[in-house]
């Protein structure tokens, strides 16, 4: 295990990418370093301690719960597999390894981080199965690019749909996936309802919206919804399943449907409409469709639509299978806002933004904004480089629109996203 703490150091001391795969490629036949590399990345383990769990129980305490003697880290590893709920007794456990007589204080922070998965190597599984094919188990769905750096094709089909304002959720057969690849639980109400019209052998994108009787407006809406998903034990029969996309499950683990959109929808979609009249339900619709043919106007047309009705945009599909991958075939189209904020603070990147900008703090009102989004590697490689120049300088921020905080009331921006650094002087909405 020693030899595997010095190379899993040596990624993280390197901010090379091209050495950090010479480095993990030279040790593909470690069986215990890969076994690492998985526990770490695979997205699908988890060991329910987080730091404040691990300083939960004193030496003492943690001696007297435990239950048995983990002599390996890789026994810890195997028993955190099926024992991952954060009970005292499994903390114990893992503490009475953490308190081994043979411990030193490098040893006793690499395994901390491992076991809490905070341990920063710098790089993700998709670069790790760039080596090791197929090494870490990856779940990617359909990513749509903005409408700015889509071009369309003079009368090419679209189609034009509400974009949803919740969060994403992919159905694979018997269970609801977020987008990262992790298991919504609590979610039994939309479950049993696509079991019993027989879909388990099927792949069914949507999201998860709030049910919203009370007609709360559409970031309300968004903020109690996504808090509603995310939570443990919240009621989520307060959620549906909004569904924009369906074909064989088959098909999603090849990587791409068989099939064009406008026949998935004719089938598949079409389909669903008659079993929802079959057995009706208010856990699960089809999202809305406004506009099917080549007319292109039709898509700010029907923006200003949803602006006007508190959507938070629109969507448009193109005929083309569905692709496993972020893809300019699937559009989204918004409308965004600006201001001018006074930078007062910074944040260094976290994977493969290490040793760069990872957001601009400004400042908003009386709150502090982190933006994180919009700039390219050489931005952050700049900013991060010049940071202390930046503090007191203004920047262009693009949202979606001003949220507000359920439990202090204060206002910050949905979704900010870095325009530009405005000229001293020329700070045209700065106030």
């Amino acid at each position: 295990m020693d030899k595997v703490i010095k190379i899993f150091k040596k990624i993280k001391d390197t901010s090379s990418l091209n050495e950090k795969k010479t480095i993990i490629k030279e040790n593909k036949d470690n069986e215990l370093f890969k076994k690492c590399l998985v526990f770490l990345l695979d997205d699908n383990i988890v060991t329910g301690i987080s730091d404040s769990k691990l300083r939960k129980l004193d030496e003492k305490y943690t001696l007297f719960k435990a239950t048995l003697s983990l002599e390996t880290f890789e026994d810890v590893m195997e028993y955190l597999k099926t024992h991952n709920t954060g009970r005292d007794e499994d903390i114990a456990n893992v503490k009475k390894f953490l308190y081994g007589k043979w411990m030193d204080d490098d040893k006793f922070e690499f395994y901390s981080q491992m076991i809490t998965k905070k341990y920063k190597l710098g790089c993700d599984k998709k670069v790790v199965n760039k080596v090791i094919t197929g090494l870490i188990p990856e779940f990617n769905i359909m990513l749509g690019t903005s409408i700015e750096k889509c071009k369309l094709k003079p009368n090419e089909s679209i189609s034009i749909s509400q974009k949803l304002n919740g969060c994403r959720c992919a159905w694979i057969g018997n269970k609801c996936m977020t987008r990262q690849g992790k298991e919504y639980k609590g979610l039994d109400h939309i479950i049993n309802d696509l079991i019993n019209m027989g879909y388990e052998n099927m792949f069914i994108d949507g999201e998860l919206l709030y049910k919203n009787k009370e007609g709360l407006s559409d970031s309300e809406a968004f903020q109690f919804g996504t808090g509603l998903a995310n939570s443990k034990d919240g009621d989520k029969s307060q959620l549906k399943f909004v569904v924009f996309d369906i074909f064989p499950l088959e098909e999603f683990y090849s990587g791409k449907s068989k099939l064009s959109y406008f026949k998935r929808k004719h089938i598949y979609l079409e389909e669903l409409k008659s079993n929802l009249k079959k057995y009706p339900t208010e856990n699960i619709e089809i999202v809305p469709i406004f506009y099917e043919g080549t007319d292109h106007y039709e898509i700010w047309k029907w923006l200003e639509y949803a602006e006007q009705h508190d959507y938070e945009g629109c969507m448009v599909n193109l005929d083309v299978p569905y692709e496993c991958k972020r893809t300019k075939n699937l559009i989204k189209v918004k409308q965004f806002y600006t201001y001018d904020l006074k930078i007062v603070g910074y944040e260094e990147g976290e994977g493969r933004n290490k040793g760069t900008l990872g957001s601009f703090i400004v400042e908003y009102k009386d709150n502090t904004v982190k933006v994180g989004s919009g700039y390219s590697d050489s931005e952050r490689k700049n900013f991060w480089k010049n940071r202390e120049d930046y503090i007191g300088r203004i920047i262009e921020v693009k949202y979606k629109e001003i949220s507000k905080d359920k439990n202090t009331g204060k206002e910050s921006l949905q979704f900010p996203i870095f325009v530009g650094l405005r000229d001293i002087g020329k700070e045209v909405s700065y106030d």
